[in-house]
């Protein structure tokens, strides 16, 4: 999305009653931090998030400066929001994810949290760790609000730190069912107790929504996202309780390796939409959401596609609902 698109989208969730908006961030694509810096200047109550940054391109000091600026440009509006990196991309510049026994994923993102955090807390710092170090640095000007620190993870150890350690957990990726869902949450619940705390528990939701029902379906049928995950990542366990076995989803898959998209959308299973997405009339999405809600999700993050204000306009929470 283009920025001055983003930042009218943006507008449009601020007068709608969102609570805040959230970036991915690719390593080819827009910059997340232009995104943030665009967004917080053209809205005056609305919080912005990265959803995420990762640990390999940026440094966690450079980071800790860069989202005290944003704070301090927004009155406290920013939150960092951190993960690993991802696996297809980051290799492609030189940086293992696997084998994690090697790699230690965990303890790179605990280094990178607490290196952002003494940076933020003002004082003169030095820390001296596996994979990063500073020495003898201060943040070089006041930061008065603090910056939330949020971690993504697919992973139980991390998600359980998440819990233990940081100000929310974000459970990855944007294509859970609701089973799954609540499994990530007990995690970060396990962190919690650990450490008598409680965090936010945050989680994208793929929405399409159209008037037509049957045309917002059409679009997470086709969405390139939604059938790499069904054919490559998610799990054919997940999604057993909508009644979908592997030789269910074999035909897509098989369409999918031979790069036949077209037919791969066509075989996508019904029930498949049904099992990731938010979809249907708004009263039905707004249950589904609320599903996720009773699994253990504090903030759903909902994740437009298609007909994108359409779907703004309808999941914009009412008076009565808690802020999305």
């Amino acid at each position: 999305m283009p920025v001055p698109e983003a930042v009218s989208t943006a507008r449009k969730a601020e007068a709608a009653g969102y609570d805040s908006i959230w970036f991915h961030e690719s390593l080819y694509q827009r910059d997340v931090v232009t995104y943030l810096s665009s967004i917080l200047g053209a809205t005056k109550r609305l919080k912005a998030a990265s959803g995420v940054i990762n640990t390999f391109t940026r440094n966690p000091v450079t980071a800790a400066a860069t989202f005290a600026t944003l704070s301090e440009l927004s009155g406290g509006r920013v939150t960092m929001g951190l993960g690993l990196g991802s696996f297809p991309t980051v290799p492609k510049i030189g940086y293992r994810i696997f084998p994690v026994a090697e790699t230690r994923p965990l303890k790179r993102i605990g280094e990178y949290v607490s290196v952002a955090r003494m940076m933020w807390s003002g004082e003169k710092m030095s820390f001296r760790g596996e994979f990063y170090t500073a020495e003898d640095l201060q943040l070089g000007f006041k930061l008065d609000f603090k910056v939330p620190l949020y971690v993504a993870s697919l992973s139980e150890q991390t998600l359980r730190y998440a819990g233990a350690n940081v100000d929310g957990a974000i459970l990855s990726p944007a294509l859970n069912t609701v089973e799954t869902t609540r499994k990530m949450a007990s995690f970060v619940e396990e962190g919690e107790r650990s450490r008598n705390r409680k965090v936010d528990k945050a989680s994208y939701l793929v929405a399409s929504l159209d008037p037509n029902p049957a045309k917002a379906r059409d679009v997470v049928r086709g969405y390139y996202f939604f059938l790499y995950q069904l054919s490559e990542v998610i799990k054919v366990e997940a999604l057993q309780s909508y009644g979908i076995r592997e030789e269910t989803l074999m035909p897509m898959k098989e369409a999918w390796k031979r790069g036949d998209i077209a037919e791969a959308r066509r075989m996508v299973p019904e029930p498949a939409i049904d099992a990731l997405a938010l979809t249907g009339t708004p009263d039905e999405a707004k249950d589904r959401l609320a599903e996720y809600v009773r699994a253990g999700v504090d903030l759903p993050i909902i994740m437009p596609i298609g007909n994108v204000d359409y779907a703004i306009e309808a999941m914009a929470p009412g008076p009565s609902e808690a802020e999305v």
